[in-house]
């Protein structure tokens, strides 16, 4: 029998925006450093596990579902640690960077310091998904979808996060598949049904969300058909999880 590991808690956004340029759909990828367990060297959405802190903010104000509400600043604060995007408004946030990566500064002084309001207005659910049961760490990862802030630039933290770029989804996923993991790539081929924000920001909105939890059978990850992602070529993708890391 399996022993099953614990889940995880995490959050993700998916960032996006419309190219001033050409109007094409772009979404913000950023690549973690290839020494770190936890996929190393891929390119993901920013995010990452809750902190205990993330857990004492009040929800109340948030209209997200019940699984989703809870980690709504998880996901703003590892969005703005690994790329430096506020979602919403500050004040000289990019000042207080470093001291909250570095433990410095609590996220709730941070927002203080910083004059920090978050936009709840858009920002949707998007997808959760959970790692199968046969790996050693398992998260329960919420993706939500946020347009992009204005007049604000990304970039990464030079530690864990190595490179930020906008992308298009499905160009992407044709030039840089090997450096994605099965859920990254498959949240980018669901972007990808979309053109624009808005209707990236409606098709999510309409969507009923459906947890994901693959099941690995005869080497390959299958999901619940229902969840409307389609199949995808699974050969040659990031691997993922290697050892005990975020």
């Amino acid at each position: 029998m399996i022993k099953k590991s614990p889940l995880i808690d995490s959050a993700s956004i998916l960032v996006i925006r419309d190219n001033m340029k050409t109007g094409a759909l772009e979404i913000l990828m950023v690549k973690r450093h290839k020494d770190i367990a936890f996929a190393g060297g891929a390119y993901v959405f920013p995010g990452g596990k809750v902190d205990e802190d993330d857990l004492l903010f009040d929800h109340k104000d948030t209209t997200f579902p019940v699984g989703y509400s809870e980690l709504i600043y998880t996901a703003f604060r590892e969005v703005f640690e690994e790329s430096g995007l506020i979602i919403g408004s500050s004040e000289g946030a990019i000042d207080y960077r470093q001291a909250l990566l570095d433990g410095e500064l609590t996220f709730a002084n941070f927002i203080k310091k910083a004059n920090v309001n978050f936009s709840f207005e858009n920002i949707v659910p998007f997808a959760r998904w959970i790692t199968p049961k046969i790996y050693p760490k398992r998260f329960d990862t919420r993706f939500f979808l946020a347009c992009a802030p204005q007049g604000q630039d990304a970039f990464p933290d030079y530690s864990e996060i190595v490179e930020v770029k906008w992308v298009e989804p499905l160009e992407f996923i044709d030039e840089f598949k090997e450096e994605l993991m099965f859920p990254t790539l498959m949240n980018l081929k669901l972007l990808g049904e979309a053109s624009t924000v808005q209707q990236a920001m409606s098709h999510a909105e309409a969507r009923k969300i459906i947890t994901v939890e693959p099941k690995i059978v005869d080497g390959l990850r299958v999901i619940d058909p229902a969840s409307g992602y389609g199949e995808v070529d699974q050969n040659n993708i990031h691997s993922g999880i290697k050892t005990d890391d975020k």
